[in-house]
């Protein structure tokens, strides 16, 4: 089981570093060729694209993956499905359109919303190959199909904004990226659909599947009600600038704890039964996450003016401060997505849910609270409710594992701090070397990991010892971590 999880682990941080290290770059090169206000009619528009994610990453897909046994009937019954929930959610995106044009006062999203739309029904068409090829742990499949699809989209992108088809060319690279994906999965795969609906199939897999889709939906509403807050009173600028930050943010939090998620979830799932064994998995896996996150997020935070100094121009500064405070929040968020999976294998999803809820209504309620305060203290408000969401995210944890709140911040407490001491580190290097926007990136970079390392070994981080049990030449070190 060791063996399959750090496999399966290997392949999609390889993936997440080939498809979003490719989709960072191009990222970047289209923030040089477009304005802020691009990526904002992207952003105002962005609930279609996650509406699609939604059919992908849970509901019918997930209760395939966590399924003991899987039969054809199933493969082909959640297909169909989810053909026919996509086309549901099109049809009502289509005809909402004009409504969140009017709503934004920006007559060109109407047919934004209708063409990006076509998204939904190109990743529904890849939920089983995927759901399939996870049940097997074969990521490396997977990573080939997303990173053809990341730089085909992405090159596509780059092409016909330097042609100046403006905000078209970020709807390019979306529909591109999926298209490619899904062509790819359907040529690899064995098993293609055939004529065939079990009621009872989708009884049961609906069963489990129903609270995903919910929780889903509500969370893309609830992530993109920041958006609609700030696209509907800063504007089109101001909405892109807040997109582009926390674009950047979630490219290295969410998407490295999702490479983790996707290869331990299948493996954990067949361990869903052993508590004592479940929860020390996820002890290190909670332990290895944050050792690896937090001085990401802290390095990006400390190092945010003098990168948006050496990449962008003038235009793109004020983002500057929204993304060092979401890196705060993106620090924050291995703690929140572990805890949400562990529920998901136990077959939970009500559960899931039900937390959902809470912590939306939450953050909804600092949000509106935020409003007078402006995007500045709206970002505040994001970085206070991820903290807080903590308590109900752990509280069923501690009820069927015995690993709660206290233990968790336990875990994640040393790397955190080391993490800090090295976010500080690096600003200050960042400073005190500030006339050159290179030497000031690469002296805070350089200062800022050492930092870690050192502190990292000062605190005994554990996520070091369970890496150097894997290493056998490094005795001393190992002996440092005994004593």
């Amino acid at each position: 089981m060791n063996r399959k999880i750090g496999v399966g682990v290997l392949w999609n941080l390889a993936s997440a570093f080939m498809t979003r290290g490719a989709s960072t770059i191009f990222t970047l090169l289209l923030a040089r060729l477009l304005a802020p206000e691009a990526f904002g009619l992207v952003a105002m528009a962005t609930v279609v694209f996650e509406l699609a994610n939604v059919f992908v990453s849970s509901g019918l897909g997930q209760a395939l993956i966590r399924s003991k046994e899987v039969s054809r009937a199933d493969l082909n019954t959640v297909f169909y499905t989810n053909l026919l929930l996509s086309g549901i959610a099109y049809s009502v995106l289509f005809g909402l359109s004009p409504f969140v044009a009017s709503f934004y006062g920006q007559p060109e999203l109407t047919t934004l919303v209708r063409v990006m739309g076509l998204v939904v029904f190109l990743n529904a068409a890849k939920v089983v190959q995927t759901a399939v090829l996870s049940r097997e742990m074969d990521f490396k499949t997977q990573m080939k199909a997303n990173t053809l699809g990341v730089l085909v989209s992405g090159s596509l992108a780059l092409t016909l904004a330097w042609l100046g088809w403006g905000v078209w060319s970020l709807v390019a690279q979306m529909l591109s990226a999926a298209a490619m994906s899904a062509l790819i999965l359907w040529w690899i795969s064995e098993w293609h659909p055939s004529f065939q609906f079990s009621c009872e199939s989708f009884v049961r897999l609906f069963r489990f599947g129903r609270n995903l889709l919910a929780e889903g939906m509500l969370s893309v509403l609830y992530q993109n009600s920041y958006m609609l807050v700030i696209g509907r009173l800063f504007g089109a600028e101001t909405a892109g600038l807040y997109f582009f930050a926390r674009k950047v943010s979630n490219l290295v939090s969410q998407q490295l704890t999702r490479a983790v998620q996707q290869a331990t979830y299948p493996a954990l799932a067949r361990l869903q039964d052993d508590n004592f064994v479940l929860r020390n998995k996820y002890r290190q896996i909670l332990q290895l996450m944050m050792f690896l996150i937090a001085p990401t997020m802290a390095l990006l935070a400390g190092l945010a003016s003098p990168l948006f100094r050496l990449l962008f121009n003038e235009q793109w500064q004020p983002a500057i401060p929204y993304l060092q405070l979401l890196c705060l929040v993106g620090m924050l968020y291995p703690l929140h997505a572990l805890n949400m999976n562990l529920l998901n294998v136990k077959g939970r999803s009500d559960l899931v849910l039900k937390v959902g809820l809470v912590k939306k209504a939450l953050n909804l309620t600092l949000l509106f609270v935020a409003i007078p305060y402006g995007v500045i203290g709206i970002v505040i408000s994001q970085v206070v409710g991820a903290a807080l969401s903590l308590v109900p995210n752990t509280y069923f944890s501690s009820k069927f594992l015995g690993y709660g709140l206290r233990e968790q911040l336990l875990d994640a407490f040393k790397p955190i701090l080391a993490a800090v001491g090295a976010g500080l580190s690096a600003f200050w290097l960042a400073e005190l070397f500030s006339g050159s926007a290179f030497t000031s990136f690469v002296s805070g970079g350089l200062g800022g990991a050492l930092a870690f390392l050192v502190l990292a070994l000062f605190f005994r981080v554990d996520a070091i010892r369970l890496l150097l049990d894997k290493v056998g030449f490094f005795q001393p070190l190992r002996r440092f971590f005994e004593s």
